[in-house]
C-alpha cells in the first residue's frame, strides 16, 4: 500500500511539472506567435518603403525642365508658405515662408506630382501605413493622405532638423530601411508614430528622404486592445513602447494615450515619460526586467505576495521585446 502511495505521488509530481512545463511552452508560443504577427506587419512596411524608394529613385525624372507653376495646384498661403490645392492634388505639400525657390526647387516640387500615384498605390497595399512623405534637402514636403499643414506646421519650420530626415541624410541607400524605433510625436498630426525611413539619391546625389509612418494607436487597436490579457512591447532600455490596460495596471503605468496637439511642434516629442521597467519601485518587477533585457526568456515577479511570470519574444524589425504576463 505504501509503495502504491509513493508510485501515485510521484506520478502525481511529474504530471503536475509536465503540465507546468506544458502551460510554459504555450505561453510562450503564444508570446512568440503575436511579436512574429507585429513583426510581419513591419518587415512588409520596409519593404513597401524600401520598394517605393526605388521607383522613386529610378523612375522620376527629378531633372526634367518645367513650366510655371500651376496656380490651381500651389499657392503660397497668407504667412508666406507654399501649399497645394486639396480639391487638385492628392498630397499635401509645404515650403517654408521666406525661402527662395529656385528653379532647381521648382523641378523637384513639379517633378515630384507623380509620387502621388506611386504614394497613393503604396498605401492601399499596405493598411498598416498611416502616411508616407518626401522631404527633400530644401525642406519642401509632399505627404500623403492629404492634410492641412497649415495647422501643423509654423510657417517657417526647417523640416530637415526632425528625427526621419537626421536618421537617413546622406546615408547609403540599401535593402534595409531605418527604423525609427522610438515613437515620436507626428508633427502633421496623427499622434505617437514610428517611422522607417530610407535616403533618396537620385544621379547619384543625396536629394532627401521617403518615410513611412505607422501610428502607435493603430498598433493598440490590433493587438493590444484585450480586456483581459496583460500584454506589452518594451525596448531594449526598458521603456514601454505600447502595452494592454491591463498590463499598464499591473505595471502601475497608465494606459499610453494619443499625442494631442495644443500647437505645432517645433522639436522632436518622444513618448517615454517615466515608463521605464528597469527603474520601476518594485524590485522584483524591475530585477526580473533586467534579466529578460539580458537572456532570459521566462522571469517571475511578485506583486502584494502574488506571484506573475513574463515570457519574452523578440520583434527583430525594430528589436523591441513582446512580454506576457501571467499570474
Amino acid at each position: 500500500m505504501r509503495r502504491f502511495s509513493y508510485i501515485f505521488f510521484v506520478f502525481l509530481l511529474v504530471f503536475s511539472s509536465c503540465k507546468t512545463q506544458q502551460n510554459e511552452d504555450l505561453n510562450l508560443k503564444h508570446a512568440k506567435h503575436i511579436a512574429n504577427a507585429i513583426n510581419n506587419d513591419l518587415l512588409l512596411v520596409r519593404n513597401n518603403i524600401f520598394n517605393t524608394a526605388n521607383v522613386l529613385q529610378h523612375k522620376i525624372p527629378f531633372d526634367k525642365n518645367v513650366q510655371d507653376f500651376s496656380k490651381n495646384i500651389y499657392r503660397f498661403s497668407l504667412n508666406g508658405t507654399l501649399v497645394s490645392n486639396y480639391i487638385k492634388s492628392k498630397s499635401a505639400i509645404y515650403y517654408p515662408a521666406n525661402s527662395i525657390l529656385t528653379n532647381d526647387l521648382k523641378r523637384i516640387i513639379i517633378n515630384s506630382e507623380a509620387l502621388d500615384t506611386l504614394f497613393t498605390s503604396t498605401i492601399k497595399k499596405n493598411p498598416s501605413l498611416s502616411q508616407i512623405y518626401f522631404i527633400d534637402t530644401n525642406s519642401f514636403l509632399r505627404i500623403y493622405p492629404y492634410i492641412d499643414v497649415l495647422s501643423y506646421l509654423i510657417p517657417d519650420i526647417n523640416l530637415k532638423k526632425f528625427a526621419p530626415y537626421q536618421l537617413a541624410n546622406n546615408k547609403p541607400f540599401s535593402e534595409k530601411a531605418y527604423w525609427i524605433n522610438n515613437p515620436i510625436a507626428d508633427p502633421y498630426g496623427r499622434g505617437w508614430i514610428v517611422s522607417c525611413v530610407e535616403p533618396i539619391y537620385y544621379r547619384d546625389h543625396f536629394i532627401g528622404i521617403l518615410s513611412g509612418d505607422i501610428t502607435l494607436n493603430s498598433l493598440k487597436e490590433k493587438y493590444f486592445s484585450s480586456g483581459t490579457e496583460l500584454i506589452l512591447i518594451i525596448d531594449q532600455k526598458g521603456n514601454i513602447i505600447c502595452c494592454t490596460k491591463g498590463a499598464g495596471k499591473i505595471t502601475n503605468i497608465p494606459h499610453l494615450r494619443d499625442f494631442g496637439y495644443y500647437k505645432p511642434i517645433t522639436e522632436d516629442i518622444y513618448n517615454f515619460k517615466k515608463t521605464n521597467l528597469t527603474d520601476h519601485k518594485n524590485k522584483s518587477l524591475s530585477n526580473a526586467i533586467k534579466s529578460l533585457l539580458s537572456e532570459e526568456s521566462i522571469e517571475n515577479f511578485y506583486i502584494d505576495n502574488s506571484k506573475y511570470t513574463i515570457y519574452k519574444a523578440l520583434i527583430e524589425e525594430t528589436n523591441w521585446l513582446l512580454l506576457k504576463i501571467i499570474k
